[in-house]
């Protein structure tokens, strides 16, 4: 039998990636530090391309299952409620670009593919594994843990999130960029929210260097809400840190009553604050028989919600890449070239959108639709790999 293809964390983009190889035919091993597959506390919007490529690997009955659909949105003036127009006006979605999107709590996304790649392989997934480097040869990688243990494979991916340990050998040492932002995640039952939702069911209110999004996920029962706001003093990256509602409160002080409502009802335990880093664009993802995926490639803001989108679409591209027959080098070679681009351009555009988002009502500059690569039609399902070298 062939020896696995091996991955180091298994976020979003390590379980689609191995769930994607899987579907080719191949065997993986993947390495998650936690003793736990998931994430909970927070909701994730899926596009259409994000949903059809995961459809591909044979989740859309899951998904739809889990899911909420698209719904009525806008963006509003944070004292006054009143709908934006200028950069913030609402896109005219068509039936067909709504049909394929989904709205869902972030732990049942977990829960969906560790189920698909389990049911593949119950070996699959090795928890409590803290993945420390990396080794390789010109015909194997192998992948070193803290507790001495090593296992060797035909490539090694590295979807090991921001601080990438796979990324840091590979590349070498260097921070990430730290914004000054920090995001905060609550989540409200309808039946406490339902006073302050107004008539639209979903929206972003923006105010200057401050913002809320809120969606309803897990069958409109619960509502999701995200700020954004300005906090240099605060380094702590971890999802785990916990928010105060009188730290929510004092971000909204003199905001519509809706969004200070919605602020008040976060619960005393479970509102997560993090800081907001990203990384500059690479130019190299690969390296012999190891390359990087999601985050660790292209670690993008949450400003165009693109994040996991772009782990997803990487999953794909590889898992094809991978289909050619080419060999562990030439398929991640393909998958570089296939995807480097993109990435990179919506790594930069989400950093433009935080700006706009800063701007506030009537002092945010549009961005161009022929700018806006989060625009562009992609299919990650179709899109042209390059020829092999």
């Amino acid at each position: 039998m062939p020896s696995p293809i091996l991955i180091a964390g298994a976020g979003i983009g390590g379980l689609a990636a191995a769930l994607a190889l899987q579907r080719q035919g191949f065997r993986v091993r993947l390495f998650e530090r936690t003793a736990t597959v998931g994430d909970v506390g927070a909701g994730i919007a899926l596009g259409a391309t994000a949903s059809r490529s995961l459809y591909s690997l044979g989740l859309e009955q899951a998904l739809t299952a889990v899911s909420d659909r698209p719904q009525a949105s806008a963006a509003f003036d944070y004292r006054t409620g009143e709908v934006l127009g200028g950069a913030f006006a609402r896109r005219n979605w068509s039936a067909a670009d709504l049909v394929d999107v989904n709205m869902l709590h972030r732990a049942d996304l977990f829960a969906v593919l560790r189920a698909a790649v389990d049911a593949n392989d119950r070996d699959a997934i090795q928890l409590d594994c803290s993945v420390v480097g990396f080794e390789q040869t010109a015909e194997d990688a192998t992948i070193l843990l803290a507790d001495g243990r090593r296992f060797t494979g035909q490539a090694l991916l590295g979807c090991d999130g921001l601080r990438s340990t796979v990324r840091t050998q590979m590349l070498g040492a260097g921070e990430p960029r730290k914004t000054g932002r920090v995001a905060y995640r609550f989540l409200v039952p309808i039946e406490d929210a339902a006073p302050f939702m107004g008539e639209w069911t979903a929206g972003i209110y923006v105010g200057s260097r401050v913002a809320l999004a809120r969606y309803m996920i897990r069958k409109g029962s619960v509502v999701n809400c995200v700020a954004f706001a300005h906090a240099p003093e605060i380094e702590d990256e971890d999802w785990s840190a916990q928010a105060t509602r009188e730290e929510l409160l004092a971000l909204f002080k003199g905001w519509n009553a809706n969004v200070v409502g919605l602020a008040s009802c976060a619960p005393l335990e479970r509102t997560a604050r993090w800081a907001l880093y990203d990384r500059d664009p690479l130019d190299v993802w690969t390296d012999g028989r190891v390359g990087l995926l999601g985050d660790s490639a292209h670690a993008v803001l949450p400003f165009l919600g693109f994040g996991a989108a772009l782990a997803i679409e990487d999953a794909i591209v590889l898992g094809r890449a991978f289909a050619t027959g080419a060999g562990p080098q030439a398929a991640l070679n393909l998958y570089e070239r296939a995807r480097r681009d993109r990435a990179n351009a919506i790594l930069l555009e989400s950093r433009r959108q935080g700006e706009i988002f800063d701007a506030g009502p009537g002092g945010a500059p549009e961005i161009a639709a022929e700018d806006r690569e989060s625009r562009k039609p992609y299919d990650a399902l179709t899109a042209e790999l390059p020829v092999a070298a």
